[in-house]
């Protein structure tokens, strides 16, 4: 055991996200966790954000996103 303790901070039933007394946060989604410092997780959810957006506000982009 490495005395690390995890407070569960939302739980859905697609996915969890939890805070390590380290200050990383696992966040599960299915099967699949990953960990990721403060800054990384914010990161992340401003694009995530970003991303989904136009779809949140009622638009709609019919077309597929382009291959990189």
């Amino acid at each position: 055991m490495s005395g690390h303790q995890r407070k569960t901070l939302v739980q859905r039933p697609e996915c969890r996200i939890e805070r390590c007394s380290c200050g990383v946060y696992h966040v599960s989604v299915g099967a699949i966790t990953i960990r990721l410092a403060q800054a990384q997780l914010t990161t992340l959810f401003e694009s995530l954000g970003l991303a989904l957006a136009p779809t949140l506000d009622g638009e709609r982009d019919d077309e597929d996103p382009p291959v990189h």
